[in-house]
């Protein structure tokens, strides 16, 4: 069985979401750009920072989902060092450090 996003359906619906999402960011970023260049220069307001941080955001996700699509859910293999399976229990056991103290 195939995972969902390995599907030829997923893999253009992410990348057409990707698109769609940078759109969405071209659009902010036109509202920015009109309303930071209409006024004479001032420190910018609050919610001029907020659109900034939504178009940085959309342009973020829209980037990763159009260029990446469905590898962005490909699994990436850890190392030992970071593996949970080389953990001993007893390792962490808070009584042990009681014996030192």
């Amino acid at each position: 069985m195939t995972r969902w996003h390995e599907t030829v359906a997923a893999r253009i619906g992410l990348r057409l979401g990707g698109l769609a999402i940078l759109s969405l960011a071209w659009v902010v970023g036109c509202d920015l750009y009109v309303r930071v260049h209409a006024h004479p220069p001032a420190p910018a307001s609050m919610a001029e920072l907020g659109r900034c941080a939504v178009l940085v955001l959309l342009l973020i996700a829209g980037n990763a989902l159009l260029f990446v699509g469905a590898g962005l859910w490909r699994a990436v293999p850890l190392p030992a060092k970071w593996s949970a399976a080389r953990i001993d229990p007893r390792d962490f056991d808070i009584l042990s450090f009681r014996d030192r103290a």
